[in-house]
């Protein structure tokens, strides 16, 4: 599972990125147990933008139909962010009794609608879907079909 030079981007990432996701859904389905404490989820968190950033690099190899991908991916990562955000605000709060049930009561509601986030990520054969996905091989018109700023410039013929 390593990169190597001597293959393409498109080679590398059928022979990388399968694997990296199935690591990804092991440790999201850890995350999603109940057990997790929000420093846990924090270390999940920055694993799925490890993950989203990594197949962001490969848009030009999979083209605009990588972006549905991403989308679930970010829908997971900003479910942790609320959580994130709960648990550092509570930290500051030390000392502030009322607050601090609040945001308890809040970082538990974060948490939980993190977990149904997921258990929608991590249907049945979800994994499998992304496995078959990250492992095809991308026709040259979907690489093709990258998305594009739509205010790009064109030159214009002087008058």
């Amino acid at each position: 599972m390593k990169w190597r030079d001597s293959h393409t981007a498109a080679a590398n990432a059928r022979a990388v990125l399968p694997a990296l996701a199935g690591k990804y859904f092991q440790a999201g389905r850890k995350a999603a147990d109940h057990k997790r404490s929000p420093r846990s989820l924090h270390r999940f968190r920055i694993q799925t933008k490890r993950f989203r950033y990594s197949l962001e690099l490969f848009r030009p190899v999979y083209g605009l139909t990588l972006e549905r991908y991403l989308k679930d991916l970010h829908a997971i990562q900003d479910a942790l962010g609320k959580v994130s955000d709960c648990q550092t605000i509570l930290e500051m709060l030390e000392g502030d009794a009322t607050r601090e049930r609040e945001l308890e009561r809040s970082l538990k509601k974060h948490a939980k609608e993190f977990r149904r986030e997921w258990r929608n990520f991590d249907s049945e054969g979800r994994l499998k879907q992304w496995k078959n996905y990250l492992g095809r091989v991308p026709s040259r018109t979907a690489a093709r079909r990258v998305a594009r700023p739509a205010n790009r410039l064109r030159a214009v013929p002087a008058a």
